[in-house]
């Protein structure tokens, strides 16, 4: 237990460090500018008094839209016309809320909140991780590298609710591997609050107790998503309709992204690293997408592979505009990623950790330049 507790504080240290230096190096000291917010889309007035960093000619970050909604969770000070795809983004409400109530619903201190709850996530995340490492007969510290998985370094840098979903992921690896029934109960409220992903660790559970002919058990963990549908009522009756989709039929996104890649503006050489590093991820998602399906061969029953298979089932049905955000692929599917390694955690090989690496690459190169001018700055004020 005590070897768990320090090594999630150890990973909250790390996220906590980041964050501290690259505010205070590359975003002018600061905070807000983590949210990413872009000078196309128009600020909240509301917001003025917040001296918000706006990053010029930028459309910014999802994390601008999350922290528009901290402000008004409810929808009721008119936050939602500045927000791009309102629908979409208030269904997602667990990170926004959780800030909003940390902070007692002052508008101030929402910001240091939001900032404070992404951080318990990436805590609680280790945490989750650690203690399924340590009943499967791995060391603990092994939770560190929690802090570097693609969800985790997207929601550090800019500060989207995917770490949250990540973390909640490991919370129902590890509650479902426990079988400690209200706490999974609770995640799974939680993770279909936080993104519309969540559901899947629903579905995934209560298959895997109806294919296992427990029905009372069925019954009681598919009411964790009435929540969510009493908040998706309430959403749809103050929004417009989400316009266009994300799906395509199975593989064609990928094909089409393969054939057509992001165009980007930089030195032949740089393109050529960019490029090849995105080809892996890509490969590495189908790899994963593989492997999720012999886990489910092996183990049809069990709550991690079909979660697992489900979110496969996601990945191949995305469309190419989804691939070409550099970030997208890894952040969103992390979840996978790290199911393949939990499930196969008692007789781990490399095999089942190959897919996260190779994604993961993609999101570290996204930081290389703050990283460098971050190193930059300390070297220059040391000398």
């Amino acid at each position: 237990m005590t070897k768990s507790l320090l090594s999630a504080l150890i990973c909250l240290g790390i996220g906590f460090t980041w964050q501290a230096l690259t505010v205070h190096y590359n975003r002018d000291g600061n905070w807000n500018a983590l949210f990413l917010t872009g000078s196309r889309f128009p600020v909240p007035p509301a917001l003025a008094s917040e001296k918000l960093y706006v990053f010029p000619d930028s459309a910014g970050y999802d994390g601008q839209m999350y922290h528009y909604i901290a402000h008004d969770p409810l929808m009721r000070h008119g936050f939602a016309k500045f927000i791009d795809s309102p629908r979409l983004r208030y269904r997602r409400i667990l990170l926004p809320a959780s800030a909003f109530l940390m902070a007692l619903g002052q508008q101030a201190a929402i910001d240091k909140c939001f900032i404070a709850c992404n951080l318990l996530f990436l805590f609680l995340g280790a945490w989750w991780v650690a203690r399924y490492f340590v009943l499967s007969g791995l060391s603990a510290f092994w939770a560190v590298l929690f802090v570097a998985v693609p969800a985790a370094v997207t929601s550090l840098d800019r500060l989207t609710v995917d770490l949250a979903l990540t973390s909640l992921a490991m919370g129902f690896a590890y509650y479902a591997k426990i079988e400690a029934r209200w706490k999974l109960y609770a995640v799974l409220v939680a993770a279909g609050l936080c993104r519309e992903t969540g559901i899947i660790l629903i579905v995934a559970y209560c298959l895997s107790r109806l294919l296992q002919h427990r029905y009372t058990q069925t019954v009681f963990y598919s009411t964790a998503v009435l929540p969510t549908v009493v908040w998706y009522l309430y959403v749809n009756s103050r929004t417009e309709a989400i316009l266009g989709s994300w799906f395509r039929v199975p593989f064609s996104g990928i094909a089409t992204w393969a054939m057509h890649p992001f165009p980007y503006q930089y030195s032949a050489a740089v393109n050529a690293l960019i490029l090849g590093l995105e080809y892996l991820s890509m490969a590495g998602v189908v790899l994963a997408c593989v492997l999720a399906v012999l886990m489910l061969f092996r183990n049809p029953f069990g709550p991690l592979e079909i979660a697992a298979a489900l979110f496969t089932g996601l990945a191949v049905c995305f469309n190419e505009g989804f691939y070409q955000d550099a970030l997208g692929g890894g952040r969103v599917l992390s979840p996978l990623l790290i199911f393949l390694i939990l499930a196969n955690a008692a007789n781990l090989s490399v095999v089942w950790c190959l897919p996260l690496l190779m994604v993961a690459m993609r999101t570290w190169l996204q930081l290389l330049s703050p990283f460098l001018s971050i190193a930059k700055s300390i070297l220059h004020r040391g000398s």
